[in-house]
């Protein structure tokens, strides 16, 4: 499981660097749309940070969930 994280929170990091970084130089190199490159690229990293530690926190739930996924369609099968 670690190295799932590990795994997930380096591409985060890779595509982040690569976003953030294009997204710079556009602005430095005052690119037309730079600023608007940049905010993409941040709001990407945050995007891809957020979805790596859900699915590293889903992976490390999943029983949980799973359980608690047949037990909610359990009882509605039950109620109809």
């Amino acid at each position: 499981m670690a190295n799932l994280k590990r795994f997930l929170f380096l591409y985060a990091n890779l595509f982040s660097l690569i976003w953030i970084g294009y997204g710079t130089y556009a602005v430095v190199a005052d690119q037309p749309n730079g600023q608007f490159l940049l905010g993409f690229g941040v709001a990407f990293a945050i995007v891809i940070f957020a979805a790596s530690w859900f699915s590293y926190w889903l992976m490390g739930h999943y029983k949980r969930i799973d359980q608690m996924a047949k037990h909610v369609f359990s009882s509605s099968r039950k109620q109809r």
